[in-house]
This record gives C-alpha cells, sequence and structure tokens, in this order.
C-alpha cells in the first residue's frame, strides 16, 4: 500500500530518440506508486524534431511544462538545445532521457514511417517511388533535398541530450539486454526521482511495479524492440554508407570505438 503521508514526487519529464522505447519507458513510469501519465493528452505531450525558430513554440512549452502537476510528467521527443535545457533547469524538472543504438533506430523508422507515420515528410515518398525497403533505408541515411535531413544531422541533436548535466540517461539496451540490466536500470530511474528522499513504498516493490507494467501488445508503435535488428539488415552498401554518413553518431555517444565494425 502506499504510504499517503509521503510527499507526492514533483512533476518531471521523459524524452527518447524516436523509436527508442518511448512508449516502453511511459509503461514502466507508470508503474510508479501515484505517478500518471496519460499518453493521449496531448497537452502533456512535448515534440521538437527541428531547429526551432520560432520562441512561441519554446513558450508553449514552457507554459505546459510549468503546469504539470506533482505525480505528472511529460513525454516527447526535443531536440536538445541551450534555451530548452535553460527551460528545464529554471523549471527545476529532472528529465529522463532514453536512446538506442542509432543503427536499430534507422531500421524502426524505416518499418514505422510508411506503416503509421503518415505525418512524416517521406511518407508519401515511401508509398510512391521509394517502395523498396533498403531504398527507404537509404533515403533516411542520406536525406531527401528539401524534405528530410541526413541521419546523422537530424539525430545529433537527441542524443546530445546525453552530455547534459543532471540528465538521467538510459540505453534501450540495458532495458531490453536482461532482468538484471533492466533492474538495474528501474533502480536508478527511483534513485534519480526521490534523490534520498523517503520512498513511499519498498525500493524492490517498486521496481518490481516498475517491471511488471511492461506490456508490448498495447503500444501501438512496437515492432519488434530487439537489440542488435540492424545485424540481420545491413548489407554492405548500407554498411559503408551509415560509417561515412553518421559513423561518428556511433562513437560519440559510446556505440562503438572507431569505425571498424
Amino acid at each position: 500500500m502506499v504510504n499517503q503521508s509521503i510527499a507526492p514526487l514533483p512533476p518531471f519529464i521523459m524524452s527518447s530518440v524516436p523509436k527508442s522505447g518511448t512508449h516502453l519507458m511511459h509503461q514502466i513510469l507508470n508503474g510508479l506508486p501515484n505517478v500518471k501519465n496519460d499518453i493521449g493528452d496531448a497537452e502533456k505531450k512535448f515534440f521538437i524534431d527541428h531547429h526551432v525558430q520560432d520562441i512561441n513554440i519554446l513558450k508553449d512549452h514552457f507554459y505546459r511544462l510549468a503546469h504539470l502537476q506533482p505525480n505528472e510528467f511529460g513525454l516527447g521527443h526535443m531536440f536538445y538545445s541551450e534555451k530548452y535545457a535553460y527551460i528545464l533547469e529554471r523549471l527545476k524538472l529532472k528529465h529522463i532521457f532514453v536512446y538506442r543504438d542509432p543503427r536499430d533506430v534507422l531500421i524502426s523508422l524505416a518499418y514505422f514511417i510508411p506503416a503509421k507515420w503518415n505525418e512524416h515528410p517521406l511518407f508519401y515518398d515511401f508509398h510512391s517511388h521509394l517502395t523498396n525497403h533498403k531504398d527507404r533505408i537509404m533515403s533516411l541515411l542520406k536525406g531527401v533535398d528539401g524534405k528530410w535531413p541526413n541521419f546523422d544531422a537530424w539525430n545529433r541533436p537527441f542524443y546530445q541530450w546525453i552530455l547534459v548535466p543532471n540528465t538521467l540517461t538510459l540505453s534501450f539496451e540495458e532495458l531490453m539486454l536482461s532482468q538484471e540490466t533492466r533492474q538495474a536500470a528501474l533502480t536508478r530511474i527511483v534513485n534519480y526521482l526521490w534523490d534520498g528522499q523517503q520512498l513511499p513504498e519498498p525500493l524492490e516493490t517498486i521496481v518490481e511495479k516498475m517491471a511488471g507494467k511492461i506490456d508490448p501488445g498495447k503500444s501501438n508503435t512496437f515492432r519488434k524492440g530487439k537489440v542488435g535488428t540492424w545485424r540481420e539488415e545491413f548489407d554492405e552498401e548500407m554498411k559503408q554508407t551509415f560509417k561515412q554518413v553518421a559513423g561518428n553518431l556511433l562513437i560519440d555517444f559510446g556505440y562503438e570505438k572507431d569505425l571498424e565494425w
């Protein structure tokens, strides 16, 4: 039973690289005592996947983030910027950031865009002339003039949250590789959010309830959720193109030490 006498948890935000386990983490966080987020509530969604020129977008996010209530959290995908980092710092919002091997992100996007992301700028291309799976992957890698940037240019501003102090960064891989790595990750979440304050329930109980909330069948964006799927999909041309376009993304954020993979 939750101890109602313990102070509520301050609001926080969870963001991710698209196709890195957003719904998985949403389910996990809804397993925290008294904490809730209705994934259908647009007021608590925060999306910026471009370099903001319109200051009103940031004002809107600031206003809605400021109105999150105790035991609530926001979620979304936000490009890192100094201005956005300042917003979170000013509001004293803790930030959980989830990321994934960019190669698996690429494969997941190539399946997800034509199947479900009908607002994506390449959705109609993927249903007209880019109907081959490899062509879709290559277009996401190289970019399409006037429609979509190359893979490094679009992804890097998400991954830059890894470098921001006081952000809790979690990889999709540690959530999925084993029960041990997942339990360690969930423990980090609890310790980060409560930060030494009295927990409403024993730590082990909270972690167990968080893990118990995971249900891939309830996510309409979940496909396989596997680690290392790119190895089954990349041919030599895809691999070399990825190295040329976004190889440094893997190195800069810890997935490879060099381009010899």
